[in-house]
């Protein structure tokens, strides 16, 4: 039950899913926390989860154990298969638990706080079940907080027994990226090619599938330098606007426009998209990119 979920195969950037906060205001259900609080929100949740199950299963076997010595073996099987499903459903609420707090990022876009969670949960991995799982993570709000590096050599210390584990689609995002971000583009190259690749592990038509397909075809534009992309790149990235399901996408493919129409003429369209106030919050990658458009704007201007 303390295991990490399976994620099912989401986008570190510019692509997340499921990525609306309860309230329905498009900020994760940690919104307004500092990190410690955010910390001590989730364990509280987590510690929840597992009274709760801890309680139904010990219940449950008292009256398995009454069956018995009753003889009422039908009853006994019924409990057998209540238990399963008490653990089966604990650790379903705990997955889903777990992605939700990647809204910190995804819509919060605050990396430093979603890094604050995983430092404990790594903490608290003492068999090393979910290491593989954190360690990617981790490697995530190294790229978002500038340390592109740093996340290519974190990622070095993943492997996962089966090469068709669906983690490794994430890694290789984050690898792409990170690679785009130091310059390497032969390498980002290589990245995409595997995780074109790798997408083929999804059944087609499956939610991964069409996530895998979406990924790949947008990276198809961002492994291109900006100075080089076209008017079909800029056409995806309204597209990609429109369509976007949490704020750290929208807000991602909004500056990735505004710096194409800052490097084709167009500055006006690239000062309302940069200087738009919905932008808030943004990662500091993102307000990285924002900067390097509005200094380009004062230059240019």
């Amino acid at each position: 039950m303390s295991n990490l979920p399976t994620p099912p195969a989401p986008a570190p950037e510019p692509n997340r899913i499921d990525n609306v906060s309860p309230s329905g205001d498009g900020r994760s259900s940690y919104w307004g926390l500092d990190a410690q609080e955010t910390v001590a929100t989730y364990v509280k949740r987590v510690r929840a989860i597992k009274a709760q199950s801890i309680a139904l299963i010990l219940a449950n076997l008292v009256a398995m154990i009454w069956f018995v010595e009753e003889g009422h073996f039908a009853l006994y099987l019924v409990c057998f298969v209540l238990l399963l499903a008490i653990v089966l459903i604990a650790r379903v609420r705990m997955g889903t638990l777990f992605l939700k707090l990647g809204e910190v990022v995804s819509q919060d876009c605050d990396p430093a706080r979603y890094r604050a969670v995983l430092d404990v949960l790594s903490a608290r991995d003492r068999f090393g079940r979910s290491a593989n799982t954190i360690a990617i993570e981790l490697a995530y709000c190294d790229y978002l907080e500038l340390d592109s590096a740093g996340a290519l050599r974190r990622l070095e210390s993943v492997t996962f027994k089966r090469k068709d584990n669906v983690r490794w689609f994430r890694a290789l995002q984050i690898e792409f990226l990170s690679r785009i971000d130091v310059g390497d583009l032969e390498g980002a190259r290589d990245a995409l090619a595997r995780l074109s690749t790798f997408r083929k592990n999804f059944r087609e038509g499956s939610r991964n599938r069409a996530s895998a397909d979406l990924q790949v075809a947008d990276y198809a534009v961002l492994v291109r330098p900006p100075a080089e992309r076209d008017a079909a790149d800029a056409a995806r990235m309204r597209e990609r606007m429109a369509l976007a399901d949490c704020h750290q996408q929208r807000a991602n493919w909004q500056l990735y426009l505004a710096e194409y129409e800052l490097l084709h003429g167009s500055a006006d369209q690239a000062a309302r998209l940069a200087g738009d106030p919905t932008l808030e919050p943004l990662t500091p990658r993102m307000e990285r990119l924002r900067a390097e458009v509005l200094s380009g704007l004062e230059v240019s201007g």
